[in-house]
């Protein structure tokens, strides 16, 4: 039976990290040692580039990225489909899904739950559960019972993961709004370089310095040179010291 309180739980959580934690814990509840959820605010963009949660081992996660997730027959079902799918080594048919399905066996990713979900305004997203291949097999009563409750979950899941996958989107495309050209100046900027300074260094009037700068702040949204910095490096653009 779905315990409604952890539900409640997830969609109250405002922290990235204890929403990530609470979802495992939910599926640990369930006898599920793996989890992988990925959602993506655009259908037609590649799995890569959704945000994704998981305790998937870091090195099956980056072989994924790079090679599998584009013949996996678990995606290409959720892409098209709403209906749950009860995965396991029969499900990888071809050559290249059997290879992907032998190298997952590695990771502990015998069998599992996976669970689409297609948003109003486009968003797709992947809830896949993996059963612990050392626990008892579920009897089918059991199963059933399992895919009732998370068909009801998974919505929860979608919800109330969105809020993050819309600020992670929003500050994606505040970095993308700089030019190199700006880049540039706020990197002089953290040297402590004058206006005067960096029209020297990049061969151009000062009041090309000042207008990218206020280019800059317009698109950062805050009013000084230190905080565009400060709010540049929170958006993950790194400088270099140049001290």
């Amino acid at each position: 039976m779905v315990n409604f309180d952890k539900l409640f739980r997830l969609m109250g959580c405002d922290r990235e990290e204890i929403w990530s934690d609470t979802l495992l814990l939910l599926a640990d509840s369930y006898g599920f040692s793996q989890l992988f959820y990925s959602i993506n605010l655009n259908k037609q963009a590649p799995l890569t580039s959704a945000s994704t949660y998981s305790n998937y081992a870091p090195i099956w996660l980056k072989m994924y990225e790079d090679s599998f997730w584009n013949i996996d027959p678990i995606v290409k079902h959720c892409k098209h489909s709403n209906m749950p799918l009860i995965w396991e080594e029969k499900t990888f048919k071809s050559r290249q899904e059997m290879q992907m399905y032998k190298t997952a066996q590695v990771y502990g990713l015998h069998k599992g739950i996976a669970f689409p979900m297609h948003g109003a305004h486009a968003e797709f997203a992947i809830l896949n559960l993996v059963m612990n291949d050392k626990a008892k097999t579920p009897s089918q009563q059991e199963l059933d019972e399992i895919i009732s409750d998370w068909a009801l979950i998974r919505d929860y899941v979608f919800e109330s993961s969105k809020k993050f996958t819309i600020l992670q989107s929003h500050e994606q495309s505040e970095k993308a709004l700089l030019t190199k050209r700006e880049i540039e100046f706020l990197q002089l900027a953290t040297e402590g370089k004058s206006s005067w300074d960096m029209s020297v260094i990049c061969n151009c009037t000062e009041a090309t310095v000042n207008f990218h700068f206020a280019n800059i702040r317009k698109k950062l949204k805050v009013k000084t040179r230190q905080q565009a910095i400060v709010k540049a490096m929170q958006l993950g653009i790194t400088f270099l010291d140049g001290h």
